[in-house]
């Protein structure tokens, strides 16, 4: 029979033994010994396997939090213990994993800023002296795309025919219709009359320089219409794309429908936003659209 300690050695050489890097490696190393660590002190029999028990699991989560870990430390920590306890399990020096049935701690999720309707007014404003940069803007606030999708964006994708534009998925993920509406469409039409025929490049958004643009170009450029419109809170692009989908809850969207409009895989990660209408808008918001 196995010690605890043995089999922590055993369970090393496994993972280097698939190529595991050594950061990894130090960091699983790291997790067990502070957990062993911790089990010493409570009991006299840690170092047998199959003494560990579900509740051990359990308090040593809790002891972590006492200590101020986040929560995204205590998941890695309890991710690590239950891959060694499986490790044990697969190789038959325990029977059964007590870690599979401990819930993992669920992350703290900060809410995302979002911008009030005189912010993204102001920005609207201070961005509005370059056709191209107000199309951009637009573009956020009425489509919720994420920088990947905007800088992405070709001619052929946009239809001002159907009123939609096509964002290209890749990797398999199919790609999605989002309606093009309002003063993004003007502002898109707009730029694009006086948009300089690229050197070749058939992305919508062009630089000064006639190439296609690079998303930190937009984050930059984003950046600085913040300060100049004297917006103080911890926004960054994607601040925009929050505020498009919050906005869209507040004003009627179904919750499936912005889902599609998003792109999200799942519904979990679009309902953050029927919390977030509640939070942050419900006394700020005046009534209408963007």
């Amino acid at each position: 029979k196995k010690t605890t300690t043995e089999s922590i050695t055993l369970f090393k050489e496994t993972l280097q033994g698939k190529n595991y890097s050594p950061q990894s490696i130090k960091a699983y190393m790291g997790d067990l010994e502070q957990f062993m660590t911790w089990l010493k002190k409570r009991r006299v029999d840690w170092d047998i396997p199959y003494r560990i028990r579900r509740i051990d699991i359990v308090e040593f989560i809790n002891y972590l939090a006492v200590q101020k870990a986040s929560a995204e430390t205590r998941k890695r920590k309890l991710a690590t213990i239950r891959g060694f306890l499986k490790f044990l399990k697969d190789n038959q020096i325990i029977f059964g994993n007590p870690a599979d049935t401990v819930e993992g701690p669920i992350r703290e999720e900060r809410d995302p800023a979002i911008l009030l309707k005189t912010e993204y007014k102001a920005l609207l404003q201070v961005a509005g002296d370059s056709p191209r940069d107000f199309a951009i803007v637009m573009l956020f606030l009425q489509s919720g795309l994420r920088v990947s999708e905007l800088v992405n964006l070709k001619l052929q994708d946009v239809s001002f025919e159907s009123k939609e534009i096509t964002v290209r998925q890749g990797k398999g993920r199919k790609d999605r219709a989002v309606p093009l509406v309002g003063q993004a469409l003007d502002a898109l039409k707009v730029y694009l009359a006086i948009r300089e025929a690229g050197a070749g490049y058939d992305e919508v958004f062009i630089a000064r320089n006639g190439t296609s643009m690079d998303q930190r170009t937009v984050r930059y450029r984003i950046h600085k219409y913040y300060e100049e419109a004297g917006i103080k809170k911890k926004a960054s692009v994607h601040t925009l794309r929050h505020t498009f989908a919050t906005h869209q809850i507040h004003n009627g969207l179904k919750i499936n429908q912005l889902k599609e409009v998003l792109g999200h895989r799942k519904m979990e990660t679009t309902y953050k936003y029927v919390h977030l209408d509640k939070t942050n808008l419900r006394q700020e918001m005046e009534a209408g659209a963007l």
